[in-house]
């Protein structure tokens, strides 16, 4: 547990040092910026940051990707991979401590965040028990995005590659699912039954569905479970992709 702590640390410092880190910080704080000034903060409007929650994932699909691209891309462009993998640190022990340093910055990255709340609270009086939901939500929902960056970024030592591919992926379950599903149900008003079922995978395989009751206040055992297993599964295929790169 203590090595995985220690390389879980090394990730952090790392991201602190690095510009990159603080160009996501900053992105990200200008976009949640934009987005609480135009959907929260208007006069007589009610005190409910739901919306600027809501729509978190449009901005970090983008830039985590941009976190995560050299947590294994770097290792392996360096030549440092091979030298972790004859000190006595097994694959799970440096999967886990590359997913928590990743994940620690990912969680600053959303705290910082918090400026906004106070600023809210400032003019009205907001749910806290919503605000914490929607923080909990955010928190899962990176647990699902820092395993997909994860992965790629152990399949390739090209690091542009590595993000672009995250973010590929994500974009089709943060944007492209949901449009498809609306366009199938609205759209088209289809009544075939396969295309039902087509559409109601794709709504549940997008993330902004699962986003909304937590930025509600609600908690749903199924977005809680979509989230974990989603994670649990790009994790389980970072290992298999570090244990195959031995043989290679």
């Amino acid at each position: 547990m203590s090595t995985t702590l220690a390389l879980a640390r090394r990730e952090i410092t790392g991201l602190f040092y690095s510009p990159i880190g603080y160009i996501v910080l900053a992105i990200y704080l200008l976009f949640v910026g934009l987005l609480f000034s135009l959907l929260v903060l208007q006069p007589g409007a009610i005190a409910d940051p739901g919306p600027m929650f809501q729509w978190n994932h449009l901005i970090l699909i983008f830039v985590v990707p941009f976190m995560t691209m050299s947590l294994f891309s770097e290792e392996y462009r360096s030549g440092r991979i091979e030298t972790l993998r004859t000190s006595p640190i097994t694959d799970f022990q440096l999967l886990m401590g590359k997913f928590l340093g990743a994940m620690g910055f990912y969680c600053v990255v959303i705290a910082s965040s918090l400026i906004f709340i106070l600023i809210l609270s400032l003019f009205g009086r907001p749910d806290y028990m919503t605000v914490l939901t929607s923080y909990l939500g955010l928190v899962l929902m990176g647990l699902l995005m820092v395993s997909i960056g994860l992965f790629f970024s152990a399949c390739t030592q090209h690091q542009i590659l590595a993000a672009m591919s995250s973010c590929v992926t994500l974009v089709a379950l943060g944007i492209l699912f949901q449009a498809i599903s609306y366009f199938l149900g609205s759209a088209l008003g289809v009544s075939w039954a396969w295309l039902r079922t087509l559409r109601h995978v794709l709504r549940y395989l997008a993330i902004e569905p699962h986003m909304v009751n937590f930025s509600r206040g609600i908690l749903d055992s199924q977005n809680i479970v979509f989230f974990l297993t989603g994670a649990g599964l790009f994790l389980f295929l970072t290992y298999v992709v570090l244990e195959s790169r031995k043989w290679r």
